[in-house]
């Protein structure tokens, strides 16, 4: 119904921030306004928002940006996942994380929002797993870098967490080179999990 909100931030409080657009005070309902980073009071903010229109309740939930907005709608077309849930572990995980705990089937990171159990975190993840790698691959691909000095590579074993995560990288868009490369420059591997190393070198890829 309203694609965003753009005024004069009014008031902050923990739950909803109300937004002056044109003298009319709008309340926009956040899962926690200390989380935000929103400018102070008087000043301008744009809000982008979904409307939940109930039986006797129409609600404003509110995100600072757009790719937010769109993370949230995805997560809300899943059986079992309502508004405030979505709402929740976008602000407690993250986008970013939410999207690589998807992807690389990490059911205890999406379990850790309040209200979604091992049970709706495995939906989540079942129904979402393939939509995740398609949005995923559009952060960044990184470009493969070449050998300037023409010598032939050395084939190098990994373990089975190190091939899961490279797996899982290449599967996400990176080249296989680069992805080697993030995990080889993580130090300490040993002990490490898949989706724990993954993380690790998904942050190392990023500069490579």
């Amino acid at each position: 119904m309203y694609a965003f909100f753009d005024g004069i931030l009014a008031d902050s409080e923990p739950d909803v921030v109300i937004v002056n657009v044109n003298g009319i005070g709008y309340n926009i309902h956040v899962y926690d306004s200390s989380l935000l980073e929103l400018p102070p009071v008087g000043t301008a903010v744009k809000f982008y928002t979904y409307t939940s229109v109930g039986e006797d309740k129409f609600i404003l939930f509110g995100f600072l940006s757009k790719e937010e907005l769109e993370l949230f709608k995805t997560l809300i077309s899943v059986n079992g996942v309502g508004p405030k849930s979505a709402q929740a572990m976008i602000a407690s995980i993250g986008t970013e994380d939410i999207r690589v705990a998807i992807a690389t089937g990490d059911a205890k990171t999406i379990a850790k929002t309040p209200g979604i159990g091992q049970k709706t975190a495995g939906r989540i993840i079942n129904d979402l797993k393939d939509k995740m790698k398609i949005d995923f691959t559009t952060l960044g691909k990184v470009s493969e870098k070449k050998d300037t000095a023409g010598n032939p590579k050395q084939t190098k074993t990994y373990g089975i967490a190190e091939t899961e995560c490279i797996t899982a990288l290449v599967n996400l868009g990176y080249s296989r080179a680069n992805a080697e490369k993030a995990v080889d420059m993580v130090e300490e591997k040993e002990g490490l999990t898949a989706e724990e190393l993954i993380k690790i070198a998904l942050k190392n890829v990023m500069f490579l």
